[in-house]
């Protein structure tokens, strides 16, 4: 399995070539089926992921397109349990009436990894490359055999809980960056079906 989830990875971050791979598929192939079988994750196991493997997986982020190449934005990784521990316990210090989704043991799904991106607010498309560098992260994890969630409602209790405001500073963005999103990360423990998506949405313009 391990093999394989590297053959995918190795695959879907290359160009779409369209030279033939092993089993007769083309690199197109692989790329589309990583796409149409990535699913959001919220109940991960506990295994750690590998700094080595999380940097692999943050290059590809960062190689996603961005305008004008300005790059408007900053990531920190957060992979210490004891510290996603004390930003949850933050946060539900000042809502005391939320509680963790699925029983999880902190407000990011008890992921043992999350990645928080923030944008330049001095660039009015800061929050789209944003947007681009989380697909390719998300894309290239599942590629790899682990799984993520896009969480912003986390994120919003962040920034509007005092007692968790000395975390936000110890993530260290730089000034005039946004705290934008947070990606829960991490081996999957759930095996979630594919919900319907709307193809009508779709509309050639003659």
């Amino acid at each position: 399995m391990k093999i394989l989830y590297g053959l995918l990875a190795m695959l879907a971050l290359s160009s779409c070539a369209k030279s033939d791979v092993k089993g007769g598929k083309t690199e197109a192939d692989v790329v589309e089926k990583v796409m149409m079988d990535r699913r959001s994750i919220r109940q991960f196991t506990e295994q750690p992921i590998n700094r080595d493997t999380l940097l692999r997986i943050l290059r590809c982020g960062i190689n996603a397109p961005n305008g004008q190449n300005r790059q408007a934005y900053e990531i920190r990784v957060a992979d210490d349990p004891k510290l996603i521990s004390e930003i949850s316990d933050a946060v539900l210090k000042d809502n005391p009436g939320m509680k963790p989704q699925h029983g999880a043991k902190n407000i990011f799904l008890g992921a043992p990894c999350v990645i928080f991106l923030a944008n330049d607010t001095t660039y009015d498309m800061s929050q789209v490359d944003c947007g681009l560098l989380g697909e390719n992260v998300v894309l290239s994890a599942w590629a790899m055999g682990i799984g993520s969630c896009c969480m912003a409602h986390p994120v919003r209790l962040m920034k509007s809980s005092e007692a968790c405001a000395p975390y936000i500073k110890r993530l260290g963005f730089s000034e005039g960056y946004n705290l934008l999103i947070a990606l829960a990360m991490g081996y999957p423990d759930e095996h979630p079906e594919a919900k319907p998506r709307k193809e009508e949405m779709i509309r050639f313009v003659e």
